[in-house]
């Protein structure tokens, strides 16, 4: 055969070749689709008619029926484990990780998403077995470490959960662990504190300041530790410095001055902290309820009447006037006693409905400090409620 022809045969053969094959293949797939069109309806359908639910299981029906693909498997698998159906997600996984022949990554994806399914069904210690193995796999040891230092916080194991939270740190923003990282420190030394091993709890304190140099937490531990060894002067020294980043913060300390100037027969110690802190917060209620106590226990109930009303005409509150009310001599005149005592308790219930802390993130609100928020478990999240002044 001459050349030229072979030359003119030989790409029409191979582009009648590759047009048949391509048909098949678009023969199979028209195939497969299909059976799509049918399910997609039936979902909008239900969807149209807020029947979301119905769709749902249009859906996970279309893809148990073309389920022969992992990618399929696992998708299948994640839905029903958004759905609450974690049985059924769990053997989903399950049979992918028993499945012969699958590629390392997928398994380890697999292993990743049935950790999740251990999770949401509250099996921590499986969850944390099947985590560990796979925080190897770069495409998922961000996620991995993720879920990791969850579930070491709800099981308050904080030496572990410190680990994970400095290995996330290549991860995320610079310094955006810092401060939960101090608190996890900060926990451990709450404990060394309460069983008395203060050496340990000074180490924890420490670490925590290394790792976040502003955690206020530690700054007041390390005040009490100071305090524990009977060295109050440092201990107000810290106290004072914590007041002076964080007023907010008093409440959390206040009652550590009043001991250790107690303990240091020092009243006037207590007297200049009080001063010191209305004079940069005059609108600070807690800073001057100690004060009239203190004043109270030191000179004459008209000592500290005339005390409050200067600080009402200069400073004006609901507070002040609850106050000025309480301490009012009973020969001052002007109101009756009861008016003066239906004012009192009216004044009181404004400033009763204010007290205590709030949480930024999600709203939580409790009478007492909690540095873990206890309704959406944000660190540093909680701070005094705003008095009404």
């Amino acid at each position: 055969m001459d050349p030229i022809w072979l030359i003119v045969l030989l790409p029409l053969a191979a582009g009648s070749g590759w047009y048949f094959g391509h048909r098949k293949v678009i023969q199979a797939a028209n195939h497969e689709a299909s059976l799509l069109p049918s399910a997609y309806f039936r979902g909008l359908n239900f969807l149209l008619n807020e029947q979301h639910d119905k769709a749902l299981d249009v859906l996970v029906g279309a893809l148990e029926s073309h389920g022969d693909t992992v990618d399929v498997q696992l998708a299948l698998g994640t839905l029903f484990r958004r759905r609450g159906e974690l049985e059924r997600a769990t053997t989903v996984h399950q049979n992918l990780v028993a499945r012969e022949g699958l590629e390392p990554s997928y398994r380890l994806q697999a292993l990743f998403e049935l950790a999740q399914d251990y999770y949401k069904a509250g099996l921590l210690d499986r969850a944390e077995n099947l985590l560990l193995q796979v925080r190897g796999g770069r495409e998922i040891e961000e996620s991995a470490n993720q879920l990791l230092l969850q579930i070491y916080d709800q099981e308050k194991e904080w030496e572990r959960a410190s680990s994970i939270a400095r290995s996330l740190q290549g991860f995320v923003n610079n310094g955006a662990l810092d401060g939960v990282i101090a608190q996890y420190q900060c926990e451990v030394a709450e404990a060394a504190i309460a069983a008395g091993r203060y050496q340990t709890a000074r180490s924890k304190v420490a670490d925590a300041l290394l790792a976040d140099q502003d955690c206020v937490r530690a700054l007041i531990q390390s005040g009490r530790l100071d305090a524990l060894t009977n060295d109050h002067r440092s201990a107000l020294a810290m106290w004072e410095r914590v007041v002076q980043s964080r007023p907010e913060l008093l409440d959390e300390v206040i009652g550590l001055v009043d001991q250790s100037c107690t303990m240091l027969q020092d009243k006037t110690a207590y007297q200049g902290f009080l001063e010191r802190y209305l004079d940069r917060n005059r609108t600070s209620t807690r800073a001057l309820m100690s004060m009239v106590d203190l004043l109270s226990s030191l000179g004459s109930g008209r000592e500290v009447y005339r005390y409050l009303e200067d600080w009402f005409e200069n400073n004006p509150s609901m507070v002040a006037l609850v106050l000025l009310l309480q301490h009012r001599p009973a020969d001052a005149g002007k109101w009756s006693t009861g008016s003066s005592q239906v004012i009192e308790r009216m004044a009181g219930e404004l400033v009763d409905h204010d007290d205590g802390y709030e949480c930024r993130q999600c709203g939580f609100q409790g009478r007492a400090m909690h540095w873990q928020c206890p309704g959406c478990r944000h660190w540093n999240s909680i701070l005094p409620r705003q008095l009404s002044t």
